[in-house]
């Protein structure tokens, strides 16, 4: 008789021990952890704009992780390159870039790509002044020099895009550019710059306890551009502006290490 109210007990004991385990799986999947996890409502921009790893659970879907959709970008090529850095920053003038690959938005593909690098060069400071004309065809050397000369610009920046190819929210974008850097008054070409990236599309992945689903950019395509543009925008400001760069990079460095002394970070 004791012997079966010890099993009933201890059959009990371990019910409810399952149960408070669950339910802290539960709680910790939909409460607030610094950084790793939070809930994300039904809400669009919450969904975009929440970080990588967060998680959350319902009833009906179960426990979810999310996980940003990686760019990848290769190493930039470069084919001409100055051989000293320039002494004060210079002002440039920037033209809509060509677009090499048959497309039938051929002119609308050019000037909305040529914007977007032209967008990552302003956000980088690249030069004192960026001026974007878009009221010109897409690139010619032999027609823009005249008119950075007429504009009083110290550069001209142009180039092409050698490739192009947006796969949406549900397909890899790929993206690839060459940049050329002329000096106006000599009509010199300092920079000859390849560079390119992918954007790779991951399908959810369901396991028997969770799923992880890969979340994409609202623009991918954009996104890719934005961050091959960025990388030659910051190569190229260490020509321009080398001490600034520095100054930047020692900045950043100070910052990461002062978090290892932060208590909040232990």
């Amino acid at each position: 008789m004791a012997a079966g109210a010890q099993t009933r007990m201890d059959a009990g004991t371990h019910a409810l021990f399952l149960f408070f385990l669950i339910l802290c799986v539960l709680l910790c999947s939909c409460s607030t952890i610094k950084g790793t996890a939070r809930y994300i409502g039904d809400s669009a921009d919450e969904f975009v704009n929440a970080p990588n790893g967060r998680a959350d659970h319902d009833l009906a879907l179960g426990l979810r992780f999310y996980k940003e959709a990686g760019i990848y970008t290769g190493e930039i090529v470069t084919r001409v390159h100055p051989t000293a850095n320039l002494e004060s920053k210079p002002t440039a003038l920037f033209v809509p870039l060509g677009l090499v690959q048959n497309n039938r938005d051929h002119q609308a593909i050019s000037l909305g790509v040529s914007r977007l690098v032209y967008e990552s060069f302003l956000q980088e400071q690249t030069f004192a002044v960026l001026e974007y004309n878009d009221y010109v065809v897409p690139y010619r050397t032999e027609d823009m020099l005249p008119l950075a000369r007429e504009k009083g610009a110290d550069y001209l920046i142009g180039g092409v895009i050698n490739q192009y190819f947006d796969g949406g929210a549900a397909g890899d974008s790929r993206f690839a550019m060459q940049l050329f850097v002329y000096q106006v008054e000599s009509g010199d070409l300092m920079w000859s710059l390849h560079h390119s990236g992918v954007l790779p599309y991951k399908p959810d992945s369901d396991y028997a306890l969770f799923k992880v689903k890969h979340r994409m950019p609202v623009n991918p395509m954009s996104t890719l551009i934005a961050a091959v543009s960025g990388e030659l925008a910051t190569l190229i400001h260490y020509w321009t502006d080398y001490a600034a760069m520095e100054e930047k990079e020692r900045k950043a460095h100070e910052e990461s290490f002062s978090g290892y002394l932060d208590p909040d970070a232990f």
